[in-house]
């Protein structure tokens, strides 16, 4: 049967979603049809029929017409108790059995000449790693002006961001790094400012060294690109939006999580010391820039 996926939120939901449309589409007897903000989280995906923008309404023909709309909504379902992965949620509400090795997969290898030709535009000829360390702001409506971030939260103090780019320059002078973030967000001194199409960072950050970032799109990408990076967490779980090939750290937390160390209204989650997370990166990439055998959802 032909059934209609509704996905609403950010990049990195959606990201998360492709996790599911494997068993989605086994389960329907063939490919989904997606309705959507983000078209290339879905583009060139076999197991989608069609994906369509989300102002695109839901009673045009070719979606009203499916077999099943389906709409899930985690933020709104027993995931808010903070026992569930993101993905896991989506699997509960849409009646899919759940394995901790359903992973995000998008497919942007179109866009590698793009890729390369910004890398070129940007003087990026040898090596290279990817930093973000604000977002909450949807590039399908940027249009500039004051940033507002919907999770404030979730971001690394702009103070303590210099000090790593400071520190990762001392000790990797050879290698770039680029600031995957919109034009309005802070800007880094030693940071070149990505300026493509996001969905072009995903060719990109298969060519990265790796990355540091926080709870944003660049982390579930890096799951799509087996990519392995330093995860620095504010006011959400690891446990409910990460995955194991990253090094996932937060302020009050010594390796494993540790719930009652855990507030989400605790401003100091997120201010990981500078040389914390430098140290995390260099371990990582003590162990050599292979991509990752084994990715799997984080769970409490």
């Amino acid at each position: 049967m032909l059934n209609t996926y509704v996905v609403d939120g950010g990049i990195g939901k959606n990201i998360a979603f492709t996790a599911l449309i494997p068993k989605l589409a086994e389960r329907d007897g063939q490919a989904v049809q997606i309705h959507t903000p983000y078209l290339d989280c879905f583009a060139f995906n076999r197991s989608v029929h069609m994906a369509y923008e989300q102002t695109i309404p839901l009673t045009d023909h070719r979606m009203a017409s499916s077999d099943n709309i389906f709409y899930s909504e985690p933020y709104k379902s027993n995931f808010v108790k903070g026992g569930q992965h993101l993905i896991e949620s989506f699997c509960e509400i849409l009646g899919i059995e759940y394995s901790a090795d359903m992973t995000p997969k998008i497919y942007t290898s179109h866009l590698e000449e793009r890729a390369d030709a910004w890398l070129e535009k940007a003087g990026i000829s040898g090596k290279f790693m990817v930093v973000q360390f604000s977002g909450g702001q949807a590039p399908i409506n940027f249009q500039g002006g004051p940033y507002q971030s919907i999770m404030p939260l979730r971001n690394y103090p702009q103070f303590l961001a210099q000090k790593v780019i400071a520190a990762l320059k001392a000790e990797y002078p050879n290698i770039e790094i680029i600031d995957f973030s919109l034009p309005n967000e802070p800007q880094y001194s030693g940071a070149i400012q990505y300026e493509e199409h996001w969905a072009v960072m995903h060719e990109i950050l298969k060519k990265a060294e790796g990355f540091i970032g926080i709870d944003s799109m660049l982390q579930h990408m890096s799951a799509s690109a087996k990519k392995s990076g330093v995860v620095i967490w504010g006011q959400s779980r690891w446990t409910q939006f990460g995955y194991s090939h990253n090094k996932n750290l937060s302020f009050h937390m010594k390796g494993k999580w540790d719930e009652s160390k855990f507030d989400e209204a605790d401003p100091r989650n997120v201010c990981v010391d500078p040389d914390v997370v430098v140290k995390a990166y260099k371990e990582l990439m003590r162990k050599g820039n292979k991509s990752p055998s084994n990715i799997q959802c984080m769970s409490a």
